[in-house]
């Protein structure tokens, strides 16, 4: 069966093309169309199972109430609770979630940014590592709405959706110092992004303050893309180097490590305490001990809706920079 056009159901109702529309668009009564009629259509409509053209209704609106959802990894339990409330909020607003997973590559990130692009999303909710590129500058000259959380680049202006770093994972690290550490390793992906690098300078200035000394052997890097390799080889170098802690910069790395401990090391998951710069759930009962820094992930997807939102509906860009403070989690 031929699917209805609007041309169609006028045709077929004896009616014009622009009363069918207005109907439609819920303009009946503002523009004083009969409820006989508006009755009419919509139950014509109903009985014909009529579908409106999307694609040529967000030509014609210039609008296609989806957003553009883009994080290193969709299955890393941080970005993909921050995304699901995300989701929900932008669907009591009328807008659809569309996502992508970088895998902290610069090529994909772009290959997904001009994706989204030519599907005409209205905005993006992005964890980027790559802030300062030539696609992102780009959408940024064309005030392309857009925010920013997980990741910063201080030298460019944005709306950023952030966590204090540096403090808390001091502050996690002084309570293993207060309980005896003496030898405190780290372990990280991608030190190079600027949320780590703040991590990593938490780490060492808890060192600092604390007299303790700053070995850059126990500073340990992990390739991202061979995470479950590379961290075995990195811990196994912390673990006969005789640290008492280790400190890691986000929660795939920790989960990776506590599943290796518990494979390779049983008999170290009682000596060793892990400090992690974000929570899972697993931390409750894993071994072993994990002290946590649990971000605000609630708060950091209504965050970035409301901001989106905003520049969405008044055309600008304010350049929101907004720092929420995370929950230290002893264990």
């Amino acid at each position: 069966m031929k699917k209805k056009s609007i041309k169609d159901i006028a045709q077929d109702l004896g009616v014009s093309k622009t009363t069918v529309s207005f109907v439609l668009n819920k303009k009946g009564d503002e523009k004083n169309i009969s409820k006989k009629t508006q009755k009419l259509i919509l139950d014509y409509i109903k009985e014909v199972n009529y579908q409106p053209n999307q694609i040529a209704k967000s030509l014609k609106n210039g609008t296609t109430n989806t957003i553009g959802y883009l994080v290193p990894d969709i299955s890393n339990p941080f970005y993909a609770k921050i995304g699901r409330i995300i989701e929900d909020l932008l669907w009591e607003m009328g807008y659809h979630l569309l996502i992508g997973s970088t895998d902290e590559k610069k090529e994909k990130e772009e290959l997904l940014l001009n994706m989204f692009a030519n599907r005409q999303v209205d905005g993006l909710v992005i964890a980027s590592c790559f802030i300062s590129s030539d696609a992102l500058e780009s959408l940024a000259k064309q005030n392309f709405p857009m925010v920013f959380f997980d990741r910063e680049d201080p030298a460019v202006s944005a709306n950023y959706i952030l966590v204090e770093n540096k403090a808390p994972m001091k502050e996690a690290i002084q309570r293993t110092i207060d309980k005896g550490a003496k030898k405190i390793g780290l372990l990280s992906i991608t030190p190079d992004v600027y949320s780590l690098k703040l991590r990593i300078d938490g780490y060492k200035q808890a060192l600092i303050d604390n007299g303790l000394e700053q070995d850059e052997s126990l500073l340990r890097i992990v390739d991202n893309n061979q995470i479950k390799e590379s961290a075995q080889k990195e811990l196994k170098y912390l673990i006969e180097a005789g640290v008492d802690v280790i400190v890691f910069t986000n929660n795939q790395i920790t989960a990776t490590a506590i599943w290796l401990m518990n494979m390779l090391y049983p008999e170290k998951v009682d000596e060793i305490t892990f400090v992690s710069f974000d929570n899972l759930d697993i931390f409750d009962y894993s071994r072993p001990k994990v002290i946590s820094i649990a971000q605000p992930i609630d708060n950091i997807a209504k965050q970035s809706v409301n901001i989106l939102e905003e520049v969405i509906r008044t055309k600008v860009s304010k350049n929101t920079r907004i720092e929420l403070k995370p929950k230290l989690i002893e264990r």
